[in-house]
């Protein structure tokens, strides 16, 4: 199964551009609140089901991390119908793929198969929704994959761990501060109870959202989801509380020294408004930030790395994805051993040189057309556009504003771009942080 950290984008899509041509999502929903969407694409006989639960790590208790996590690993156990790995083996038998992640804001699965085998698919993921099968044996097996899963991800991994400690303090008073898969000490405490429990209350038809892309139209989608989803009882919706993370008043650095790190690294992780807030400041700041800071041909590499050569890599990206706050997550390896403050002197400085100058137009035409083509690039194949728009109705989107994209972005023009990146520059609502050994 995947994971989906957040700071190291394990699995992430870049969410790109939906167009019309390429995105005609037919929505429908059952009487138990299953909403369904439908994305025919008949280019080959092949299916991709994803269920997209509504919940994430954010509906975990204070003090029982990783539970969303653990649930994911626990859906592949098999029910009474479709004990053990039957759903995996029959998958694997007719040339199918499946896997699952677990984020902040939700949890899905999906598998990709032959048309033929829909019914079968659609069969065997209803009934894990409301059927699983689970001993107190096998849950603690899985604890101890788990367990190993973050000793691998995060405790053998000096940079993940300084990620991990710089995202808690970035959102002190926010699940996005809480590692995904779990604090270790609250894993191992997690028991069979706490699982039967979290299962029951959240794995509810009105909790999800069942997105078929490939070759099958509306009818048919409605016949099969009602048959084997339509039978399964409304649940009651757990309410997740709201907060808000409070403005930073002070400077925050995190140092961390490990042994076997050979090269500094200098990390800079920002709290920025989500494209929930607004999805034209999103895309300004997201291509802005591409023009300053993505690839070797961005601003700071061309200026800092192949010029100046003050480092050996410099980058950062927006992800904005989020019900939430989004981040902005920056990165530099200095030529030299220098300190943390001076590293990003030098590098706020030359960021306040590039905005006082000003974005080139040319180049900030060529994004904006790279930004339009790769979105015909990631909307392509089957799975891909379920991906697309299930992760970004679950980080707080609508269908509907997905559809104007296209529109969004064709009216943001160079002094948006700028006025994000300024806003950006400002931003005092970040952590420092730096790897050393």
């Amino acid at each position: 199964m995947k994971l989906a950290l957040l700071i190291s984008i394990c699995i992430l899509i870049p969410f790109k551009i939906l167009t019309k041509k390429n995105f005609e999502p037919h929505e429908f929903e059952l009487n138990n609140g299953l909403k369904v969407i439908v994305l025919e694409n008949k280019r080959a006989p092949v299916i991709a089901q994803m269920l997209w639960y509504d919940f994430g790590s954010g509906v975990e208790e204070k003090g029982k991390s990783g539970l969303a996590h653990f649930m994911e690993h626990l859906m592949f156990k098999g029910t009474r119908k479709f004990p053990e790995n039957t759903y995996s083996n029959f998958i694997s038998r007719i040339g199918g793929t499946e896997n699952a992640f677990t984020s902040y804001d939700y949890t899905a699965y999906y598998q990709v198969f032959p048309k033929s085998q829909i019914k079968k698919i659609m069969e065997m993921e209803a009934d894990r929704m409301t059927n699983l099968i689970l001993t107190k044996k096998n849950v603690e097996i899985e604890k101890k994959v788990i367990l190993e899963e973050r000793f691998q991800r995060i405790e053998s991994d000096p940079s993940s761990q300084l990620d991990e400690s710089m995202k808690s303090i970035l959102f002190p008073n926010h699940y996005y501060g809480r590692p995904i898969i779990g604090w270790k000490h609250e894993i191992e405490q997690l028991s069979y109870e706490d699982v039967i429990k979290f299962y029951k209350e959240n794995y509810i038809p009105n909790n999800a959202t069942l997105i078929l892309s490939g070759d099958i139209d509306l009818p048919t989608a409605k016949v099969y989801a009602k048959r084997f989803f339509g039978r399964i009882k409304k649940g009651d919706k757990n309410k997740q509380i709201q907060t808000i993370n409070p403005d930073f008043k002070s400077s925050v650095f995190v140092e961390l020294f490990h042994p076997t790190v050979k090269q500094q690294i200098w990390k800079k992780l920002y709290r920025v408004n989500s494209y929930k807030s607004s999805i034209k400041k999103g895309i300004a700041l997201d291509i802005g930030l591409k023009i300053l800071a993505s690839g070797s041909a961005s601003l700071l590499y061309e200026k800092l790395v192949n010029e100046e050569k003050k480092f050996s890599a410099i980058g950062g990206y927006f992800q904005g994805l989020a019900k939430g706050s989004g981040f902005v997550y920056f990165y530099a390896i200095p030529a030299n051993n220098i300190g943390l403050k001076k590293i990003d002197e030098i590098i706020n400085v030359e960021i306040s040189r590039i905005l006082k100058k000003g974005i080139d137009i040319k180049r900030f035409e060529i994004e904006k057309k790279k930004y339009l083509f790769d979105s015909i690039y990631e909307m392509d194949g089957i799975l891909n556009p379920a991906q697309i728009i299930g992760e970004s109705i679950h980080s707080g989107l609508k269908v509907n504003e997905l559809i104007r994209w296209n529109e969004i972005l064709e009216d943001i023009s160079i002094q948006d771009i700028e006025k994000e990146l300024n806003k950006f520059h400002k931003n005092k609502n970040y952590v420092l942080g730096v790897l050393d050994s």
